[in-house]
């Protein structure tokens, strides 16, 4: 199967699809030794039967029935996502070929006092995880087959059992629907969300370029209007200085770059960065305590600068909206820091702070607009600090690559 509901069709193992298919994995372990642990005594459960089969059958019924589920379910964190879909599928189609293989596998025409295969008390448990594995149309033909299997299997390895064999079998197809159709469900769903935020990282990429266009080009165009106007002014007196010549070809030069560059393409000085840095921060928390240090020279690309202004304004935005109590300001610094490696940007405010885990992953404002904004342009990072009652940190590092 093809397209983004395909089991490879979402790699990421940050995604919602990964996690929650890890999640169904360690819960059907789980499950497998609960069943097991049921399922283990009495004349009709796993004791009482396992010394009537074959002895390879019986053993190897235990191992597909109960062991793989749970190696799955402690697996589950530790294995690759292809690796897991692997033995899963390994493991659903295991046990469907153990089920049909039962009447082979026991050397009596009977089970004692006519039981019925204790293996029907967990076939559903691997109806979930060939809908786990097998995101696929073809999955349901996987819940039609067990249900065939276990109402011919206890036709030949009972008497009298026809009538009792079909209900189980359609009792059988109705349960193990239910569950598949609900771990097909929930994997849809999560589907569904990844590709929501794919498309809401998509969208605020391209605003964040959109912006940083018009941005570069509101900028070039106010440095050709002032080298024009210098120029202009500087001629217009009645003894212009020397430097008049270089002035002009400088403005000239700039008007030409319009034509040949883009202009995302520009350079920022670091004097340039961290003034539109102070920019950010006068237009959103004027009153903001900031501290800059500069040492070294260094180029700054535009989409840098881009990236660095809009993951500042993202944090400051926050911080003015949920880090007091009641619409309170609190404190804040921000650092400053650039020399020929880089530039670090650290904005701390003294609020109430926030469990990172239970917002970070959900608020778009921290997981587009400042950690992935910066992720976006090569050598940029983002890190999100905060616990309740000490305030939170953002930290914006941009390295410049090598």
């Amino acid at each position: 199967m093809t397209g983004p509901l395909a089991p490879g069709g979402r790699v990421s193992e940050d995604s919602a699809r990964a996690r929650l298919e890890r999640l169904l994995y360690a819960s059907v372990g789980l499950a497998a030794l609960i069943y097991g642990g049921v399922l283990y005594p009495g004349s009709g459960g796993i004791s009482g039967q396992t010394p009537q089969l074959e002895a390879w059958y019986g053993v190897g019924l235990i191992t597909v029935a109960i062991v793989m589920p749970v190696a799955l379910g402690a697996l589950a964190w530790a294995m690759p996502r292809r690796a897991l879909r692997r033995l899963a599928g390994t493991t659903a189609l295991l046990f469907l070929f153990a089920m049909m293989a039962f009447p082979w596998g026991l050397p009596t025409p009977t089970l004692i006092d006519n039981a019925i295969p204790w293996y029907q008390g967990l076939h559903a448990l691997h109806g979930v995880i060939a809908a786990i594995a097998w995101q696929a149309r073809a999955v349901w033909f996987y819940g039609l087959s067990q249900a065939i299997v276990i109402g011919v299997v206890q036709q030949a390895v009972r008497d009298d059992a026809a009538k009792a064999a079909f209900l189980d079998g359609v009792g059988s197809l109705v349960f193990i629907l239910i569950l598949m159709a609900a771990t097909v469900g929930v994997i849809g769903a999560a589907d569904r969300l990844d590709r929501t935020a794919e498309l809401a990282r998509t969208q605020a990429a391209r605003t964040a370029v959109g912006r940083t266009r018009e941005r570069e080009e509101t900028r070039i165009d106010a440095m050709v209007h002032d080298d024009i106007m210098s120029v202009l002014l500087t001629a217009s007196r009645e003894n212009p200085p020397a430097s008049l010549p270089d002035q002009a070809r400088a403005a000239i030069a700039s008007i030409s770059s319009l034509e040949t560059r883009d202009a995302s393409s520009r350079v920022y000085s670091r004097t340039e960065t961290v003034l539109a840095l102070l920019d950010v921060v006068e237009r959103l928390a004027p009153h903001t305590e900031v501290v800059h240090h500069e040492a070294g020279n260094i180029d700054v690309p535009a989409n840098v600068v881009a990236a660095l202004s809009d993951a500042l304004a993202e944090a400051l935005r926050n911080s003015v909206r949920h880090a007091g109590a009641d619409q309170d300001d609190v404190p804040r610094e921000i650092t400053i820091a650039a020399d020929e490696r880089g530039l670090a940007v650290t904005m701390h405010d003294h609020g109430k702070g926030f469990n990172t885990r239970a917002v970070q992953s959900r608020r778009l404002g921290i997981s587009l607009s400042i950690v992935e904004r910066m992720a976006m342009v090569e050598g940029g990072s983002a890190d999100v600090a905060s616990r309740l009652g000490e305030g939170t940190t953002v930290t914006l590092t941009w390295v410049k690559p090598s």
